[in-house]
């Protein structure tokens, strides 16, 4: 088999995992599954409350079960935390606009938990360098 035929079969299921990053009507019955939690957890990723309640148990249970593996950077807890609690705040908020102005601080904690795990150097207690 030539190399061509792989690259292009890796690169395709890499783009089908990039799109379960976060869940859309055509793929919801697969984002919210606990095989996809434990997945997202472990890449340090954050819920955004958008799965059915009949999926959200089990995907909550992977999601928690991911993170049990995720990478320790001290550095990174307080945003770690800072996701769990803005998680818990989405499931309870009982508005969209509530939801989606927690997201949006969500994303924002996830996006500095990713960056500083997967660049420690690049970050100091005062911020980024």
């Amino acid at each position: 088999m030539s190399p061509r035929p792989v690259f292009a079969a890796s690169a395709l299921l890499l783009a089908g995992c990039a799109g379960m990053s976060q869940p859309d009507p055509s793929n919801v019955a697969a984002y919210c599954t606990e095989q996809n939690g434990y997945r997202l957890g472990s890449q340090m990723r954050a819920y955004y409350g958008n799965c059915p309640k009949e999926s959200e148990a089990a995907f909550l249970a992977g999601l928690q079960r991911g993170r049990a593996v995720r990478p320790s950077t001290p550095a990174a807890e307080p945003y770690f935390r800072q996701m769990d609690e803005l998680e818990k705040q989405i499931l309870a908020a009982t508005s969209e606009a509530d939801r989606e102005r927690l997201r949006t601080r969500l994303r924002e904690a996830e996006i500095w938990a990713i960056h500083i795990v997967n660049d420690p150097g690049s970050y100091t207690p005062s911020g980024p360098r």
